[in-house]
This record gives C-alpha cells, sequence and structure tokens, in this order.
C-alpha cells in the first residue's frame, strides 16, 4: 500500500511542479475567454439593447409595444434616468450592460476581452486579499489553483452570472468593484504603514471605489458596508485610523443609499405583482414562514452547499492549524460576510441561487486565506504520514482531472449552442419577410446538462433567457424581432413552465 501510495504521490508531485503558476492561469483565463466568444446576446441583453420605457412598463414583460433602439451615450443615461426611478437602482452595472449592447451591432467581441481583462482582475483581487498583501500569484500557486477551481465549481448558475452580458455586469463586475474598494483595508489591516503617509489622490480615489461597490448590488452592498464597518473599528481600536477609510466609507454608504432607496425597486415590485403574478409571491404571503421556506430551498442551500468544499481549508485550520489571533479573525469576518449575504437574501421577495454569487465570493478569500496558513503544516503532514500523500494525490489528480474533463464539456455544449444559433440566423434570413418566422428550438447535446450541472447551459436557463419562446408577444421573442427588424419569431416547441416550477403553487 505504501508503495502505491508513494507512487500517486510521486506522480501528483511530477505534475505539480511541471504546472507553473502561469499555465493555471492562462488556462482558467483562456477557458473564460473562449466560452464568452461561444455566448451571443441572449435574453435580458436584447431589452437592454433599448432605451428603457418606464412609462410602458419597461422593457422586460411580456407584450411591449415598438421600443427605440440606443444609438449614444445620451440614450444611456436617458434609459437609466428612466430605469432608476421605475425599475430598479443598479445604475453602474446596468449602463455598462446598455454600453456593450449597444457596441455589439455586429457581436459581442468588444465585451468578451473586457470581461475577460476582469476575470482576472477579479481573480487577482481575491488573491490579495486572501495573502494580505499585493505579490505575484507564483507566490502561492496551490492559492491561485484553489481560487480558480473555486470561480469554476462553487459559483452559482455558471453560465448566469459569469458569462452573459447582462450578467456578468450584474455579479463579477460588481464583485470585482467590491473587492478593488476592500483591497486597501485589507492591506491597511495587515501593514502598519501601508497608506499612512497622505498623498491627495487617496481620499477621492477611495470615495470613487466606494461609490462604486455601493452602488452594485443589493446584499453585496449591504454586506460591504458591515465588513467595512469592521475593519474601521479595528483600525480605530489600533489608533490607526485614516482620513482614505472614512472618505471610502462615505462614498460606501452613498452609493449604497442610492441602490436602495431607488424608487424603481418598489415599482416594479408592484408592477410585476400586477402584469407578472407567475414571477413573484402574492403580497399575502409576503414575510411569512412559506417566503422565507421558499427563499431558503431555492437560494440558500444551494448556493451553501455548492460552498462546502470551500470550507475544507478553513476547518482544517482551525482544527490543526497554527492559529494566529490577526488570521483567524480576519477569516472569521469573510465567512461572516458570507453567511450575511445569504442572510440578507433570505428577507429578498424572491431568492434565487444567482444572487448568491458574492457569498461564493467572500468565502473563496476565507479559503484561500487559511490554504495559505496551512500548506506548510500539509507539506510536513505528506512527508511523515502515508494517508496524507495519499489524500493529497487523489484530491490533487481528480480535481485537475475533473477541471479538464468539464471544461470540455461544457464547451461541447456552448459550441453546440453556438452553432445552433449560427443556423437559427440562416433562416431568418431566408424568412425575413414572414409574419411569423418559426426556427428549432434550442437542444442541448447528448442531454449533456445532467452531467454539468449549471456549470453550463441547462433546459432551465434555456426557459428563462437563453432561448426565444413560443409566443411572439413574449418578452424574448418580441424584443429579438424588433432588434433584428422582424415581424416575428417563436420557437416550433411549448415551453411548459409548470414542468420548472415556473407556476408555483403558493
Amino acid at each position: 500500500m505504501n508503495e502505491y501510495t508513494d507512487r500517486l504521490y510521486g506522480l501528483w508531485l511530477f505534475l505539480w511542479q511541471r504546472l507553473t503558476w502561469q499555465m493555471i492561469f492562462v488556462f482558467g483565463a483562456g477557458i473564460f475567454l473562449w466560452r464568452n466568444i461561444l455566448m451571443p446576446m441572449v435574453g435580458d441583453d436584447y431589452s437592454y439593447a433599448f432605451i428603457w420605457d418606464g412609462a410602458a412598463a419597461g422593457n422586460l414583460v411580456d407584450g411591449i409595444g415598438p421600443r427605440q433602439r440606443i444609438h449614444s451615450l445620451q440614450d444611456i443615461c436617458t434609459s437609466q434616468w428612466s430605469h432608476y426611478f421605475t425599475w430598479g437602482g443598479r445604475v453602474p452595472a446596468l449602463f455598462l450592460v446598455q454600453f456593450f449592447a449597444w457596441q455589439a451591432d455586429g457581436g459581442r467581441f468588444l465585451f468578451d476581452f473586457v470581461s475577460t481583462a476582469v476575470f482576472v482582475l477579479l481573480v487577482c483581487l481575491l488573491f490579495w486579499l486572501a495573502a494580505g498583501r499585493i505579490e505575484s500569484p507564483g507566490k502561492s500557486k496551490a492559492g491561485l489553483y484553489w481560487l480558480l477551481l473555486g470561480m469554476f465549481f462553487a459559483v452559482p448558475a455558471y453560465i448566469y452570472t459569469m458569462i452573459w452580458l447582462t450578467g456578468a455586469c450584474v455579479y463579477i463586475w460588481t464583485a470585482a468593484a467590491i473587492c478593488a474598494f476592500l483591497l486597501p483595508y485589507s492591506l491597511a489591516y495587515w501593514q502598519d504603514g501601508f497608506w499612512q503617509k497622505k498623498k491627495w489622490w487617496h481620499i477621492p480615489l477611495m470615495a470613487f471605489l466606494g461609490l462604486l461597490a455601493g452602488w452594485s448590488i443589493e446584499a453585496g452592498s449591504i454586506v460591504t458596508v458591515l465588513l467595512t464597518l469592521a475593519f474601521l473599528l479595528l483600525f480605530y481600536q489600533r489608533k490607526r485610523l485614516q482620513s482614505w477609510q472614512l472618505a471610502g466609507f462615505t462614498g460606501l454608504v452613498t452609493g449604497m443609499l442610492l441602490l436602495l432607496l431607488a424608487p424603481g425597486s418598489y415599482m416594479r415590485l408592484k408592477l410585476m405583482q400586477e402584469l407578472e403574478p407567475d414571477y413573484t409571491m402574492p403580497p399575502e404571503l409576503m414575510w411569512t414562514p412559506v417566503m422565507f421556506l421558499y427563499n431558503f430551498v431555492e437560494g440558500f442551500l444551494p448556493v451553501f452547499i455548492g460552498e462546502l468544499p470551500l470550507f475544507v481549508p478553513i476547518l482544517l485550520y482551525l482544527w490543526k492549524g497554527e492559529r494566529r489571533q490577526a488570521l483567524t479573525r480576519y477569516i472569521l469576518l469573510w465567512v461572516s460576510g458570507s453567511f450575511l449575504v445569504l442572510l440578507a437574501m433570505m428577507f429578498s421577495p424572491d431568492f434565487r441561487a444567482h444572487a448568491g454569487f458574492h457569498a461564493v465570493i467572500f468565502l473563496l478569500i476565507a479559503s484561500a486565506a487559511a490554504l495559505r496558513a496551512i500548506a506548510p503544516q500539509v507539506k510536513a503532514w505528506c512527508a511523515a504520514k502515508a494517508k496524507a500523500r495519499f489524500c493529497l494525490a487523489v484530491l490533487g489528480i481528480s480535481s485537475l482531472t475533473v477541471w479538464l474533463m468539464a471544461s470540455a464539456i461544457c464547451l461541447v455544449i456552448e459550441t453546440s449552442y453556438n452553432q445552433q444559433w449560427a443556423e437559427r440566423k440562416k433562416i431568418i434570413a431566408e424568412h425575413r419577410q414572414d409574419d411569423l418566422i418559426v426556427v428549432p428550438a434550442i437542444e442541448i447535446p447528448w442531454q449533456l446538462d445532467k452531467v454539468t450541472g449549471n456549470r453550463s447551459l441547462t433546459n432551465v436557463l434555456l426557459m428563462f433567457g437563453a432561448d426565444l419562446e413560443s409566443n411572439p408577444q413574449d418578452n424574448r421573442s418580441n424584443i429579438y424581432a424588433q432588434y433584428h427588424g422582424l415581424k416575428g419569431i417563436i420557437i416550433d416547441k411549448e415551453i411548459d413552465w409548470g414542468k420548472y416550477g415556473e407556476e408555483n403553487e403558493w
């Protein structure tokens, strides 16, 4: 047994030593870019390519009338003004959505590369937050590998939050803004001399980053305020409170208030209850055990289950690690932030799993920090114990194999998806003058979604934005037809909403 273990461990060391951090990072970013290139504009992307018409129920409900395409930055400003007062307060993220939807007339080329740059930036920010300093990812290859695995496997609804144009701007881009804002506080926590010498740009920079972080997404914004407040209290206790820290907090709270107090958020809920009752919980069930049970089952539980592997390094550190008060407090701060996001969403009228995205981001920081702390002990355990060598080799080889295989299967699904849209466009070109164009519904090849789950496209995702609809007046078919100058378009398949829980029996 020991001989077999040593061979397996030797194989893992052979692979690990030849995998440079650059190779790991390029693979993760390259797959991300590839998947972006394969993804066309879908769902809400088309709705946000038009000026928001708040006076006529906006752009996202069924049965809307003609809308005007965006042709300038002024159109986007007009659109976001209307959106803020009639639908919701996520202005910075949705401004970007409308900008890239406007620029995507010939495809998502610009967005694909910019979003990949944001992904790379986010991974670096997470790495630096876990380390408590800005350093090369080569300083902890295992930490970088763990972050990339977590970004691939742990984030909820990967396509929805990471790849779709609208979803990426709302989730991964706001996560990058929040992490960029929190990084100086983290560096000041670990480095007594950080930004002690005042420079003129510290205060305006932090106020601006705070405004972006606060004016991002509801649960993430609220928890970022709480995390920043915790940092400020620690700095106050240490008598190291700086003006730039207060300026950042002021910008953060301002952004949060602009987000949470947007008149449109309340108007949207009322409008959805009136026009789309199947999408929302009846008012009489709000704040009842039914609402909390629904949010727990549909949102909290799926996100928490996906996060479970991220707790392993944290538990190992707390159980067997050489615990230091500063590091333990730091790790628990981020763990608390993760739970607080999920807790905040429990009070939302509709908590779907993708809304827990920022909970995973905060937990990734804690998990990577714990992993870095226990890495020397793991090395010592492997030197002394055959069981430790066996476990590490199995985990290492299997995680790398699963990541490679899952990436390949996701690319197969998304390549097929891209090709089906290309074939569909040929049909549209041939029948452009028809009153109603009927195109084949998108199909997942070989039911591979049962293997990948929500790491890639699923039948549920096709229903909720990734495909057109079977009624020409339903929003996605309607807005797609308007965007491409068609009289009407539907798929050749009746959507069974009840099968996937859209028709809830409250």
